[in-house]
């Protein structure tokens, strides 16, 4: 179980959170070469002093935005890096009318989406592009026609970068999910084994217990008798072998069909009166719980009680699955049903939408009740 959950890790790697995170690190980088490009052409209009400034300013908002776009990613973004994040932003729309450098608005953009989460993040953006459209037209107040290309060019960047920031953290969640579903296989696989060693071996141990009681009374009154016991016992927990190989290996897939031959054949040679009324089930779903219920109620029985009959009543009865164990013989009082075994099978029930019930009745029998509804196929 573990290398199959190995290998399907191994085979999940990719895509990884690494892909979105370099995909908006070179967008970033083109848009910041860009920007100190035209910063360096025009140096000479604005002047060295500004032009370092507007390179300082477009290396700084870059660097931000990579930050915060990681720390996004994993929930949670430092007190730190949100004043250099608001400090970022303006920077960056002020590079417009500083330098002529429009590139760093858009990034200015992804930042306030990185920075603001929930039902205010759209106010937020719309401030900050609000600001970037007021700095373009500002700057290219000569030529509306650039200055709308400029707003076009930072609306399809800024979503990319976003896009890119959110694409991250869904990477990340479904990393996150899948190793999750994979410890859940892993509990799922324990539970199962838990339970077939209850219903299985548990009942082979009883079995096998009794009739050893029964081989040790016969031992000096009818040695034939007591040594035929033992072969029997040998039998069990020969059987009892084999089902704990094949728990091991795989879910024990006993039908209703095959749990009440057993119980027929457990009671026969016992000497249990077993009467057995039964419509199995077409869905294949409570035919299996009913399976457990079966094995489970018969090992209680002979655990709890010295019963001489008992019955299993399996209908439909008005809209529902009817499955109906009883038995007499209780030693040890009233029974609570609150063992693991119990639980579990009431949980099995509850999945399926039904109900799940045991109670001692006035003359001294132990029922157990399950009802199923009926599934919208049936």
């Amino acid at each position: 179980m573990t290398a199959q959950i190995s290998s399907t890790r191994s085979r999940d790697r990719y895509p990884s959170e690494s892909v979105a995170f370099a995909a908006t690190w070179l967008v970033v980088v083109l848009i910041s070469f860009l920007g100190l490009t035209n910063i360096v052409e025009r140096r000479v209009d604005t002047g060295a002093p500004i032009a370092v400034v507007a390179a300082a300013i477009v290396v700084f908002v870059g660097t931000v935005l990579a930050l915060a776009q990681y720390a996004l990613a994993h929930n949670y973004v430092g007190p730190r890096l949100r004043i250099a994040g608001w400090v970022a932003i303006p920077l960056g729309i002020v590079n417009i009318p500083l330098s002529e450098t429009w590139e760093t608005c858009c990034i200015s953009v992804a930042i306030a989406a990185t920075l603001v989460r929930g039902r205010w993040a759209g106010l937020a953006i719309g401030g900050v592009f609000a600001f970037v459209t007021a700095a373009t037209v500002y700057a290219d107040r000569d030529d509306e026609l650039e200055a709308f290309g400029i707003l076009l060019g930072t609306v399809g960047l800024a979503v990319v970068l976003i896009a890119f920031s959110e694409l991250a953290r869904s990477l990340i969640a479904l990393h996150a999910s899948r190793e999750e579903v994979a410890r859940l296989q892993v509990d799922a696989e324990r539970h199962r084994i838990s339970r077939d060693l209850h219903d299985v071996i548990g009942r082979t141990l009883v079995t096998a217990l009794l009739r050893n009681q029964a081989a040790i009374q016969l031992f000096t009154v009818d040695p034939e008798r007591a040594r035929e016991q033992l072969d029997h016992v040998h039998q069990v927990l020969s059987a009892g072998q084999a089902d704990l190989r094949r728990l091991t290996t795989g879910p024990i897939l006993a039908d209703l069909a095959s749990e009440l031959a057993t119980v027929e054949a457990m009671c026969a040679r016992l000497d249990i009166v077993c009467h057995a009324a039964v419509e199995p089930p077409e869905n294949e779903d409570v035919d299996r719980v009913f399976a457990a219920i079966v094995r489970e109620a018969s090992t209680n029985m002979l655990k709890h009680a010295h019963p001489r009959r008992c019955s299993v009543r399996v209908a439909q009865e008005s809209e529902s699955h009817v499955l109906e164990f009883t038995n007499d013989g209780i030693t040890r009082g009233r029974i609570s049903g609150t063992g693991t075994g119990i639980a579990d099978l009431t949980d099995q029930v509850v999945q399926l939408g039904g109900q799940f019930t045991t109670d001692c009745t006035s003359d001294g029998e132990f029922v157990v009740l399950a009802r199923i509804p009926l599934s919208k196929g049936e």
